[in-house]
């Protein structure tokens, strides 16, 4: 059950980077993080912290609240 949760951030994370033309390594950068930690977030196979998940959402101009929603893409 929580790896759907976090796979559905993960997409809806990848989704939105995507639509505003950001590669990982620059979202990441801008985030603190590292590329391979933004990709174990996008794969679903980590889940972000509540402070790097607020950045994630803030850098791409989304609701944080929407990508722990149950709403999809």
């Amino acid at each position: 059950m929580l790896n759907n949760k976090y796979r559905q951030i993960g997409a809806k994370i990848k989704y939105y980077r995507q639509l505003k033309d950001i590669d990982q390594t620059k979202l990441a950068n801008m985030v603190g993080i590292s590329p391979q930690y933004l990709s174990k977030i996008e794969c679903g196979k980590q889940m972000p912290s509540i402070q790097v998940l607020l950045l994630i959402a803030e850098k791409l101009s989304i609701d944080a609240a929407y990508l722990i929603s149950d709403r999809n893409v």
